[in-house]
């Protein structure tokens, strides 16, 4: 947004003081509150934007989880799968391709 909504707000509000005769500044003002209407749709619009691309990825991690055997239908942590991991994380780092315990990769 371009500028602040006070500003904006104090703008529209000496417009309407002028009104008399002359309604061309209470035009001004409609158009002033239409553009900023779109402004504020745009930026709703970027909000579910995100909020879109948050779900789908929590649905890809989900998937993922559950595929791999780590969450039950139930979202349910499937504890021995986890702790299967850690334990080939942690062997992993001790091993190296060779069945050797130096840790690093040959």
């Amino acid at each position: 947004m371009e500028e602040p909504h006070g500003y904006w707000k104090t703008k529209i509000h000496e417009r309407n003081a002028e009104l008399d005769t002359n309604w061309w500044p209470f035009v001004e003002n409609i158009n002033d509150i239409l553009d900023r209407m779109r402004e504020l749709e745009q930026e709703i619009d970027n909000v579910s934007n995100d909020v879109g691309e948050a779900k789908g990825l929590g649905r890809g991690l989900y998937k993922l989880l559950y595929k791999l055997g780590f969450l039950d239908k139930e979202w349910k942590i499937n504890w021995v799968a986890a702790q299967n991991l850690k334990e080939v994380l942690e062997n992993d780092g001790n091993e190296d391709g060779n069945g050797n315990g130096n840790g690093k990769d040959s």
